[in-house]
């Protein structure tokens, strides 16, 4: 009998040991679980968040562009390109954006952060069409008008040196009508003025590809600023 016993007890020890083993394994695999892909955030939310679809956009010498979405996730997520500004709290790379008129100022105007200091729309060879990256440039600019009901603009058409000078009047004019069609959605058409020059002035005084491209284009000026 005690022999036995003998035996038993030293299989029980080592059956006790195995489980407690499984079980330190099976709570490292929660806590493992809770943590995996984020910072103590599930899938990665906490600090800096994807940002799936945040209000964004960007700003550089092709031109501006904007997504507007609202899908971004994370703290700290963004830069300064988003809308107007990018970034800030809890927006994943979105923050700040076209619509939000704390940024929409004359001293916007005069700022290279702020989508307002970008005021030539380019164009495509013979077309009056509107580029998408350029809308939420377009757009910008409509609400400033907006908010100070007093202020006026001059949409100012041009043209590159091919074809009639006759044509060239026509489609740059047709360039800043397409500009202020835009912004005339917002109500603001009657603080909008329009004017084809043509090829007259142009910005680059070259005959090749890249001198033409600057030279289509529409430039937006506002009086007294």
């Amino acid at each position: 009998m005690t022999s036995k016993t003998l035996i038993v007890i030293p299989m029980l020890i080592s059956f006790l040991a195995l489980g407690g083993c499984s079980q330190n394994q099976n709570d490292k695999g929660v806590i493992g679980s809770k943590n995996g892909g984020g910072t103590t955030k599930s899938m990665g939310n906490g600090k800096g968040g994807s940002g799936s679809g945040a209000t964004s956009g960007t700003i550089g010498r092709g031109g501006a562009s904007g997504v507007n979405s609202r899908n971004g996730g994370g703290r700290n997520g963004g830069g300064r390109s988003g809308g107007i500004r990018g970034g800030g709290k809890n927006n994943g790379g979105g923050g700040s954006n076209a619509n939000n008129t704390n940024d929409i100022t004359l001293a916007g105007l005069n700022d290279p952060n702020n989508l307002l200091s970008q005021r030539i729309i380019y164009f495509d060879y013979d077309k009056a069409s509107i580029r998408p990256e350029y809308m939420v440039v377009i757009n910008t600019h409509a609400q400033l008008l907006a908010k100070y009901p007093n202020l006026r603009m001059r949409l100012e058409g041009h043209a590159d040196e091919r074809g009639s000078r006759e044509y060239n009047v026509a489609l740059s004019e047709s360039r800043a009508q397409s500009v202020k069609s835009i912004m005339g959605i917002q109500g603001v058409s009657g603080q909008i003025k329009t004017i084809g020059y043509g090829e007259e002035l142009p910005v680059v005084k070259g005959h090749d590809q890249k001198s033409w491209q600057k030279n289509r284009r529409v430039e937006i000026k506002y009086d007294g600023h």
